[in-house]
């Protein structure tokens, strides 16, 4: 007992330099145990004068055993400890127990978005496959999540917010989105109940962290559609390190496939870079700049859908002139100073600035033809126009011109205290924003104007809008939240925080509080087992989560412009107050690891504005005048369902409708309704399935295979008379498969050494895609088009069909 003992003490990180904190320490044979701190570092006591294992264990992670030599009476040996939090596979390496306990936060390895076929190019297309995501068009970058829109969604990079264009209308306007594969180092997705220090949105957050590099590296990935390429690298003292990203996409050879034939020239560029220099070992500076152009022309020419039943088709022909052009540039910079005054402290000041010149021309003259098609198989004319159901024109034009700028300016901190981890921020923004808004459109049927002129209104157009609007406001925000570790063996984590918005247009201020919860009923016994070898089973691996908090959001300029181009004034925050449980569980079949997902919620949704979808255009009726709710049930499973590769399937149950109380409806007899009940909203899509499934050839790993599968069933939509109780029709179910095959030339996971030509690739795989694999023709839109008895029908849009691309992948 009077023998003095040995210490031994470091710290543990994960291979990409983070702090892993609450790690189970024990000296084996020695009954001596201990637990990392929350800066990761650790100390223990052990016997002097002999040699030593400690082992260092997360519950389903591998151990990880150190070796200690015989230390002398007193002597202090520091041992630093490098840890892998999840399963080694030969792609992927998933990371998900670093951030278990969150709440609906899904982790996304990167290098799965680079090899998925994609028509779009970008990163958010795998955001596609996951839980309470939906989405019914390949062409765009935009997502809905648990019955939002496609404006309720937050994105990060770098702890700085990204906006997205405001006047594409269609997926093939939209170009390229920000975010670029190859310079993402971590993603983290929340579907719901996230926490405080994210800002102010209804629905999701996707939190995209870039790289760090270490050495240099570079990639280049080709195809029919386009070339994404970058380089990165640091300085030998590795104090300055860089990221250059650049891409060039164009489309034009999946709009082929579309029903409106002409002469398409999209172009979509941008490049982007981060650079880093740390000015000492605890702190640094760094600078993320992007621009992007993108320029959409499109000259049509013909369209023909034939649409109906077996019984009754019916062909739509137009013949177009004019065309369609549509450009914008859209440029962000931002600076960011971290200051790490001890491991339990991180400071950071940040500022950036976003700037979008969009505009918006057309002018495009039609002339179409709605025809009854033969149906009789029988019949010599078979597929031919038995009857002329209408005959007309039209003439839409649009000369619409949008320049933003927001700017802002804030700071961000953490710390540790015992076992709490304490946040808080605080951002000033400014926005300037001007918008010219003039469009209009002219209907022709049978030569008569529709609407039909008088001696009064020779000439009448629909939808006349000639606006200019010019505004400037900004906005003060904050939040301060906790995370505290209730239970280190169970770990038992409740964390809450609140936050605030005010913004100087309407002089409202809001207040968000917001809790989640989450624990590890069986860790303390799956440890004990884990770490002392001991040849128990282990109990489940499973942890329960909770979620309540206030989500409110803050128009933006979309929100406020009304369909005659007008602002409202008065326009308020809308809110939904999001309730969710669930959990998850690690287990192994076939000897391979395996993550089931569940989660339930209810949202609660006040002073909505009620808002139509044509296509991926969102107009707002621009008045808090809804409440609704959205509630469903989200279910991942994803592991190894083949050995050394990731797959994983989703299924999400969901129902989202709104009341809008003194709305104006009339029941079939022209009786006023007085309390119209709830409709379904315009992303209400009840069932969403997809499956993100890899392969290879068993006895030639080299060739690999991935398929891309989303089910989703059909949206409510109606007539163009901005009445949301007229829709109450569904577009068709959304079904789509695509696969690609790759052949990896050079395996970066191959240990043996590279000769001749392969020395100068990290890795090169080339690769057959097949995009709509089924040849499904999905509806993303409807024309409406009057025939000679007066009655509307819905003319289907489709989305692209099948096309073939070619694919090269090279890393050096």
């Amino acid at each position: 007992m009077a023998q003095k003992n040995a210490v031994v003490f470091g710290a543990i990180k994960d291979s990409l330099g983070r702090i892993v904190p609450n790690v189970n320490i024990i000296v084996i044979d020695k009954n001596t145990t201990n637990i990392s701190d929350e800066d990761g570092t650790f100390q223990i006591s052990v016997p002097p004068d002999q040699s030593l294992e400690i082992a260092f264990s997360y519950t389903g992670r591998p151990t990880k055993k150190v070796f200690i030599k015989p230390l002398k009476p007193g002597e202090r040996y520091r041992v630093d400890v490098q840890m892998e939090y999840g399963v080694s596979l030969k792609e992927v390496l998933v990371s998900e127990e670093r951030d278990r306990e969150k709440v609906s936060m899904q982790i996304i390895n990167p290098k799965t978005a680079s090899t998925l076929p994609n028509v779009n190019g970008s990163f958010e297309q795998i955001l596609k496959t996951l839980p309470g995501v939906t989405s019914n068009n390949e062409l765009s970058s935009q997502y809905n999540v648990r019955g939002g829109n496609y404006d309720e969604n937050l994105i990060y990079v770098n702890d700085i917010e990204i906006y997205r264009p405001f006047l594409p209308r269609s997926g093939q306007q939209e170009g390229l989105s920000f975010i670029h594969t190859e310079l993402v180092q971590s993603v983290k997705f929340s579907a719901g109940g996230f926490e405080a220090r994210y800002g102010d949105k209804m629905s999701s957050v996707l939190d995209i962290k870039y790289k760090e590099p270490k050495k240099f590296a570079s990639s280049v990935n080709a195809s029919l559609l386009g070339v994404q390429a970058h380089i990165e690298g640091a300085s030998k003292n590795k104090r300055f390190t860089y990221l250059l990203g650049a891409r060039y996409w164009s489309n034009q050879y999946i709009l082929g496939t579309l029903d409106v034939q002409g002469d398409y020239k999209p172009l979509f560029t941008d490049v982007q870079t981060l650079l880093t220099y740390h000015l000492k070992d605890n702190l640094s500076i760094s600078f993320l700049g992007s621009y992007a152009q993108n320029r959409y022309l499109m000259i049509p020419q013909t369209q023909e859908t034939v649409f109906g039943t077996v019984k009754e088709a019916i062909k739509l022909q137009i013949f177009f002139d004019g065309q369609d052009l549509m450009e914008y540039k859209t440029g962000t910079g931002a600076v960011s100073l971290n200051y790490k005054p001890n491991f339990k402290t991180q400071l950071k000041l940040y500022s950036s600035i976003f700037y979008s010149n969009e505009t918006e021309f057309f002018t495009v003259q039609g002339a179409y033809r709605l025809e009854d098609v033969e149906t009789d198989l029988g019949s010599q004319n078979f597929g031919r126009a038995k009857a002329s159901l209408g005959i007309g024109g039209f003439l839409q034009n649009a000369r619409n011109q949008i320049d933003a700028l927001v700017y802002n300016a804030g700071h961000r901190g953490y710390i540790t205290i015992g076992h709490n981890n304490i946040q808080w921020g605080a951002q000033i923004q400014g926005e300037q924003i001007k918008d010219k808004w003039n469009e209009w459109y002219y209907n022709d049927s049978l030569g008569f104007s529709q609407p039909t002129t008088t001696a009064n209104r020779p000439f009448v157009v629909n939808d006349y809008v000639s606006a200019s609007n010019s505004i400037s406001s900004y906005r003060l925000s904050g939040y301060v939240q906790n995370s505290q570790t209730i239970n280190k063996t169970s770990n038992m984590i409740f964390s809450y925080g609140i936050r605030t918005n005010w913004w100087s247009f309407n002089n409202q201020n809001v207040v968000s509080p917001r809790f989640q919860f989450s624990f590890e009923p069986n860790r303390k016994y799956n440890r004990s087992v884990t770490v002392g070898g001991e040849q128990k089973k282990l109990k489940r691996d499973i942890v329960l989560k909770a979620a309540f908090g206030y989500y409110y959001q803050p128009p933006f300029y979309r929100e406020m412009r009304r369909f005659d181009g007008t602002l409202n004034q008065d326009i308020k925050a809308q809110l939904a107050i999001h309730y969710v449980l669930g959990g998850d569980m690690n287990f192994k079949a076939w000897n391979r690891p395996f993550k089931f997902f569940c989660e339930a919620y209810y949202k609660q949704l006040e002073n909505l504005i009620p808002y139509e979808i044509d296509n991926v255009r969102i107009r707002y009726f621009a008045d808090n005048s809804a409440n609704g709710y959205a509630t469903g049930l989200d279910l991942r499973l994803n592991g190894e369902f083949v050995k050394g590769t990731e797959s994983w399937a989703s299924l999400s149950i969901m129902q989202t409708q709104e009341k809008i109380p003194g709305a104006i409806i009339y029941d079939g007899n022209g009786n006023r309704i007085e309390s119209p009940g709830y409709i379904p909203r315009p992303t209400d899509q009840r069932v969403n399935a997809s499956i993100m499934f890899q392969d290879y050839l068993p006895k030639f790993p080299s060739y690999k295979m991935y398929l891309n599968l989303v089910y989703g069933t059909g949206m409510p939509f109606g007539p163009p008379i901005h009445n949301r109780y007229a829709d109450t029709l569904r577009i068709p179910s959304y079904r789509r498969v695509d696969i690609g095959f790759l052949k990896a030339l050079v395996d970066e996971n191959d240990k043996k050494p590279k000769k001749g030509w392969k020395k100068n690739f990290k890795s090169a795989l080339i690769g057959l895609e097949v995009f709509n694999l089924l040849a499904v023709n999905n509806t993303i839109s409807h024309i409406w088009i009057e025939d000679i008895e007066g009655r509307r029908w819905a003319v289907p849009t489709y989305l692209t069909g099948r096309r073939i691309n070619l694919k090269l992948i090279m890393k050096f």
